[in-house]
């Protein structure tokens, strides 16, 4: 095993790059034993989201890189573009494998987040275009937005020979506003350059139509490094950072999850075996769904079954949070063919008598603050000897979800 540090970072990429650079076997037999050990050290019992952790983050990237972070200067590449716009591919790819499960991966997520003909995504890092390429052949109208302005002028160029209709635009992921509201953001390989991916989540989510997604996927979600997020630290990782001055950080998947349902996402992650890998789609819905209601709030005598919580004869919500700033709506459904009777107490007030009908009922809550609590009495039922199917478990009324943000008719 080698042990490298910041002074020896250097010498790492020239020797990488005298056996051939990244994808030679020459360079996957040197750094097989390469481990960097940082200088600077990380608290990870800091709050992720906090700025000292942010902070230490950083002053990682500058050990790393011998730079300061800037990524309109760091985040660029230099290639030959004439060759890259005539070629069958956007990347001139000379390996079909290899490009193959990049297209399987792009079109399972597009088989996920199950966009709509004509819906308007954009493309956020779109790079070479070839996510860009296919959403357009999705018959998607797509916006390809890139920091770097030769990939723009790629994705433009390619566009006007093939006939593909995309708008390329040069922004980053922070500066970019769309010119209407977006039905669906997608990151390929990319999300892991946002230095505050938290922040960039929230400002997406105020882009969206009702109902819009953020999808990513090619991403590097794991635990291999830090329990939460930051620097890779594997050798590719490490050259890229040195060499390249790239932003290549990773988030655990709790961390991710956490991301997007602070602003109010809720999200599904869903594997495949490798090479295919993971893939998030966030979706921006009038309600929370039921579990994200699982993890911001202690159910008490209910449990979480699929796309419901589903009550008993005593069951409590205990929200750890606040959500919103102004009213909300707890939705109820009833899938019983007749009245559920039931009392509602919220904290340590008076109950209050409460019939549920068939069907759904929106509760409207005045507010959701962290340590508001619902208490709920309720008659329960068997659905083997009321409707006649398989489920022989007494049970109250399902909860689906949560209205932030809901004013009362």
């Amino acid at each position: 095993m080698s042990i490298l540090g910041p002074d020896d970072l250097p010498n790492f990429v020239s020797t990488i790059d005298s056996l051939g650079g990244p994808g030679d076997p020459r360079v996957d037999e040197y750094w097989r034993g390469v481990v960097y050990q940082p200088k600077v050290r990380v608290d990870t019992r800091l709050d992720p989201f906090s700025r000292e952790y942010y902070d230490a983050q950083i002053a990682l990237y500058k050990e790393m890189s011998g730079r300061e972070l800037d990524q309109s200067i760091n985040e660029h590449t230099i290639f030959d573009k004439a060759s890259h716009v005539r070629a069958r591919n956007p990347y001139n790819h000379g390996d079909p494998g290899m490009l193959a499960t990049q297209i399987v991966q792009l079109a399972t997520a597009m088989r996920l987040a199950r966009p709509k003909r004509g819906a308007r995504l954009v493309d956020m890092g779109c790079g070479w275009g070839l996510s860009s390429e296919l959403g357009a052949y999705l018959g998607l109208d797509v916006e390809a937005v890139d920091i770097n302005r030769d990939f723009v002028s790629l994705v433009h160029d390619r566009s006007l020979r093939y006939g593909y209709d995309i708008n390329a635009v040069h922004a980053s992921f922070d500066s970019y506003q769309p010119s209407a509201p977006v039905d669906m953001f997608l990151f390929y390989e990319c999300l892991h350059h946002a230095v505050e991916p938290w922040t960039l989540i929230e400002r997406l989510a105020s882009m969206l139509n009702p109902g819009g997604k953020v999808v990513a996927c090619g991403e590097p979600i794991n635990t291999h490094w830090w329990p939460h997020w930051g620097l890779r630290l594997d050798p590719m990782s490490v050259y890229c950072i040195h060499k390249h001055g790239w932003f290549e950080s990773g988030w655990s998947q709790d961390f991710l999850v956490k991301c997007f349902e602070r602003a109010h996402f809720n999200v599904e992650i869903t594997d495949f075996p490798d090479p295919i890998g993971q893939f998030v789609v966030a979706s921006k819905d009038e309600a929370l769904g039921a579990k994200w209601l699982s993890r911001h709030a202690v159910i008490e005598g209910g449990e979480l079954d699929g796309d419901y919580i589903v009550a008993n004869a005593s069951t409590s919500l205990i929200f750890n949070e606040p959500v919103g700033s102004g009213g909300a709506a707890l939705l109820i459904q009833n899938f019983r063919p007749k009245d559920i009777q039931a009392k509602l107490r919220l904290g340590g007030g008076k109950a209050q008598d409460l019939t549920i009908p068939p069907g759904e009922t929106r509760l409207p809550i005045e507010r959701v603050e962290a340590g508001t609590a619902l208490h709920f009495e309720s008659e329960t039922w068997r659905p083997s000897d009321e409707i006649g199917n398989l489920d022989y478990r007494n049970l109250a009324f399902h909860i689906s979800g949560l209205i932030p943000e809901h004013s009362p008719a």
